[in-house]
């Protein structure tokens, strides 16, 4: 399990996180399928279905997360904050690129509905920033382990160097998701919120994508061990 308490990335203003993030766009991944081959069908069926749930989930257009962010920049008197988000929606968005180009190159359709994205978003929309907030990095610590066990499931170079890339930029996103919520001072009820919606996501996220997971070298019990870890991690980091 990575820690990410330590980085210095924790001690970044608004202002910071924005240059961060634009300088992090220009360094897009560019996805080599040259040694690309076809994978087995037992490997498509095990990797697509939670492929196209992920790729869903990172294309979000950011409407009604950027109307919140607003909202709190304004009364907050932190206007770099807005900036700093619409660079943070265009590196997720770059993500559901990423996979897409992946299942394009394998004949794989994009998913039109998701219920778990679906869930996740009608979450998100009950009750301002924070709570957008607490959604969303919920969703990008699992993306840590997921991503670790994807990356394990085949020999594609292509799917390896995607995940890396997903990895590279989800704790820096896990971190700078933090910081927001560091701003809210009601430290205790928020902490049970967090862990109760972790725990209830992480059954979700299991019972759907087990297959990926344990192909990737993960059993259930590491599995929950790891998320929570990187939960216990995000809370001490909103609670400095």
């Amino acid at each position: 399990m990575v820690d990410f308490t330590k980085s210095k990335m924790n001690g970044f203003s608004y202002t910071e996180w924005s240059a961060y993030f634009s300088h992090n766009d220009k360094r897009r991944l560019k996805i080599d399928f040259s040694q690309e081959e076809n994978l087995p069908d037992t490997v498509k069926k095990r990797i697509f279905p939670s492929i196209r749930e992920f790729q869903k989930g990172e294309g979000s257009d950011g409407r009604y997360l950027m109307e919140a962010a607003e909202v709190f920049a304004d009364q907050r008197r932190i206007p770099e904050y807005k900036e700093a988000m619409r660079r943070f929606v265009r590196e997720e968005n770059r993500h559901s690129a990423y996979l897409r180009e992946y299942m394009n190159f394998h004949h794989v359709g994009a998913k039109e509905k998701s219920l778990l994205d679906r869930v996740f978003r009608k979450l998100r929309r009950l009750g301002g920033l924070r709570c957008e907030v607490t959604v969303l990095v919920t969703a990008e610590m699992i993306a840590l382990t997921y991503y670790d066990a994807l990356a394990r499931n085949t020999d594609s170079a292509a799917l390896k160097s995607i995940c890396g890339q997903m990895l590279r930029d989800e704790i820096p996103h896990v971190m700078f998701q933090s910081y927001t919520l560091g701003h809210f001072k009601d430290k205790l009820p928020d902490k049970w919120i967090r862990i109760i919606l972790m725990e209830v996501t992480l059954l979700f996220v299991w019972g759907a994508f087990h297959n990926v997971y344990r192909a990737g070298g993960y059993d259930f019990p590491m599995f929950l061990k790891k998320n929570m870890g990187y939960l216990r991690q995000s809370v001490e980091l909103a609670g400095k």
